[in-house]
């Protein structure tokens, strides 16, 4: 009985493996056929792709539109530049004609502003050529007051003009306006620092200082002396002057 069983396993197995190898076939994983035919497929000369760029183009088209890119916009800049360089020199030279045309019309109204203070001083010139005409024939008197309102006419005029003189007489001395040229000794405490003479008149022009006065200054009774005692050098030039 034994060799009937065996010869029975062995046809058994002889089936199943019939019976199993079209199934084995039929399921074997994708993976396996797909790496089979992928290795028929490939051959060594395969054509190789250039790199596709960002928007799937070759590599070199969008390198090329880059550099077409840069070199319009590099276009405008030079077209920009070139236009502020144009625009620069116009101004600069519409500039310089308005500081020449400036400078013109600034000395013309200088030329017109002196214009107009000589032809107001033609009466005063009038005026006195006339003083002079008449002082042959009349007296000291008549020459006196034709002199006299001939400057009061010339001093409205020049008031008029801005021109204005600096009081000084009996004033404090104030060394913004005043120029002290001598001195002189006084026992009275109140006139001490005041002008007491005035030599020449000083002028301000529209508030402006234009020329100080001229002035003598009292001083204290021996403050002179107490100087020349304190510096020698002053008292010889003091000496020397007189």
């Amino acid at each position: 009985m034994e060799p009937n069983r065996d010869n029975k396993m062995n046809n058994g197995m002889i089936n199943n493996e019939r019976e199993d190898g079209p199934e084995a076939l039929r399921e074997r994983p994708a993976g396996e056929a797909g790496e089979c035919h992928g290795r028929d497929e490939e051959s060594p000369g395969a054509r190789v792709e250039e790199p596709a760029g960002a928007g799937g183009e070759p590599a070199g088209a969008t390198g090329r539109e880059e550099l077409s890119r840069l070199e319009e916009e590099l276009a405008a800049r030079a077209a920009a530049l070139s236009e502020l360089q144009q625009r620069f020199l116009r101004l600069q030279a519409d500039f310089d004609n308005y500081r020449k045309r400036t400078r013109r019309e600034q000395e013309e109204m200088t030329r017109l502003a002196n214009a107009r203070l000589i032809e107001s001083l033609l009466p005063v010139l009038d005026n006195l050529e006339l003083a002079l005409a008449t002082a042959a024939g009349t007296g000291k008197q008549a020459l006196e007051t034709g002199v006299e309102m001939t400057l009061r006419q010339l001093q409205e005029i020049l008031a008029r003009e801005g021109l204005m003189p600096v009081a000084a007489l009996g004033r404090p001395f104030d060394p913004e306006v005043h120029e002290a040229v001598a001195r002189e000794e006084t026992a009275e405490p109140d006139k001490i620092n005041q002008v007491v003479e005035e030599f020449r008149r000083g002028y301000t022009l529209h508030g402006r200082l234009l020329r100080p006065a001229m002035v003598k200054v009292a001083v204290a009774a021996g403050a002179g002396e107490q100087e020349n005692q304190e510096d020698p050098h002053a008292a010889n030039a003091a000496a020397s002057e007189e």
